[in-house]
């Protein structure tokens, strides 16, 4: 049995600029942090010898099928397919938290499903490889509208400066951050459920067909990415870092429709309970809420929002990797 893990992942700044649309023209940039919340996936052999299929695989449902073409979720038969596995495995797909949430989870599930499939087949993918195929199968197999940031930060782990060059390439940049300087930025995190779940995909494809018109948002967005590693590697006060976010966070509002009338309304009570800024995580429209704020005002902040849900996490977690590996 082979098990694996790959983090879900916050974009601080530059999202947006990682679309090939945007970054093979003009270049880009995005400062991202894994988080310490999950997506697992287990893979072992299957004896379909003795029963009337050759694949298992078990996610919100089990599918049984004969061959990987019969699988009915998408992204798990195009893994099969690429890998040419048609039978004897059984497959499972466990996660943190549910999809939807703007934390880039869909991303984590194949670059853990990939490595644990390759595993399985005695081969070891590194962090590159192992997000350049997780890409390939989300944007070009499955066509999925979408960034490339998520299947990287998925794989690399840490918090990382990713810049997309001209020639379609990227490049990760691990922040060598002190154990200090991170639990500091984690302890200025707030984390807030909308309770909004959205597919990234058709906010995406929006934010595609704005493209022509976005070319000089999305620069000013990869410049902040750039200037956001250079302040927290300064050391300088997060209260800057925040007031960074709350300037990204205005100008991707002026990409599409990223934003809703709720969430700019817990965003402005965020402001008014003392945050220094924050965004709204992936495509936008609903999931996770990000505001940093001191401390000593977190309690204020939830107070103003007694019905949202509040999550805390770890930063800086590692990249997909091999937990558990048995013959």
């Amino acid at each position: 049995m082979i098990i694996t893990q790959a983090p879900v992942r916050i974009s601080f700044l530059g999202g947006g600029s990682d679309y090939p649309g945007h970054f093979e023209q003009y270049g880009g940039a995005v400062l991202a942090t894994a988080v310490d919340r999950f997506a697992y996936v287990t893979v072992q052999p299957f004896n379909y010898q003795f029963f009337d299929h050759g694949l298992r695989v078990a996610y919100r449902k089990t599918e049984e099928a004969k061959v990987a073409e019969e699988i009915q979720h998408p992204a798990i038969r195009a893994c099969f397919e690429k890998l040419g596995i048609d039978e004897g495995v059984e497959l499972h797909h466990m996660a943190d938290l549910p999809a939807r949430t703007g934390l880039g989870s869909s991303s984590s599930f194949v670059v853990a499903m990939l490595q644990a499939l390759h595993a399985h087949r005695g081969a070891f993918r590194s962090p590159r490889a192992v997000a350049e195929e997780a890409i390939e199968v989300e944007r070009r197999i499955l066509a999925e509208a979408g960034g490339f940031q998520d299947q990287i930060v998925a794989a690399y782990g840490g918090t990382c400066l990713v810049r997309f060059s001209r020639t379609g390439d990227f490049t990760v940049s691990q922040l060598p951050l002190s154990r200090c300087r991170i639990d500091d930025l984690r302890r200025h995190m707030l984390l807030l459920y909308t309770g909004i779940q959205r597919e990234s995909y058709t906010i995406a494809s929006r934010q595609i067909a704005r493209m022509d018109d976005n070319h000089c948002v999305l620069t000013k967005m990869s410049d902040l990415a750039e200037e956001g590693a250079d302040l927290l590697l300064s050391g300088a006060p997060i209260e800057e870092f925040g007031a960074l976010l709350h300037e990204g966070w205005e100008l991707k509002k002026a990409l599409s429709s990223v934003t809703l009338p709720q969430i700019d309304a817990m965003y402005e009570l965020g402001l008014e309970a003392g945050a220094w800024g924050g965004k709204i995580l992936g495509a936008g429209q609903g999931g996770f809420l990000l505001l940093l704020a001191p401390p000593c005002r977190h309690e204020q902040i939830q107070a103003a929002m007694p019905d949202v849900r509040m999550m805390r996490v770890g930063i800086n977690a590692p990249g997909s990797r091999i937990i558990f590996a048995s013959n």
